[in-house]
């Protein structure tokens, strides 16, 4: 019997499965702003939210469950600049 490495030997949780339904939930979800803001750039606050939002949840998963840690570190922070500069530009800054 060979010996499986430390990859295979851990286990998807469930909080993970979740992960995977929001990534897919704010991928449409971006995927139908970007849709819509091409007619109305009013809603670009909600598409750079969603886009923060599935960034984050894109860098969870890649640590989780893909294991492609160098793209985590850019999925978060990008996710971590647009959620923040969302909020600045919903205050009016």
């Amino acid at each position: 019997m060979a010996m499986r490495s430390k990859k295979e030997k851990k286990k998807i949780k469930t909080i993970d499965i979740v992960f995977v339904y929001l990534q897919i939930l704010f991928t449409i979800l971006t995927v139908i702003l970007f849709i819509v803001f091409l007619f109305h750039q009013e809603i670009f606050k909600i598409l750079q939210l969603s886009l923060g939002f599935d960034l984050l949840a894109m860098a969870y998963n890649n640590q989780r469950i893909y294991r492609r840690r160098a793209a985590t570190i850019i999925y978060a922070l990008i996710g971590i600049v647009l959620i923040i500069l969302d909020i600045l530009l919903f205050m009016g800054i």
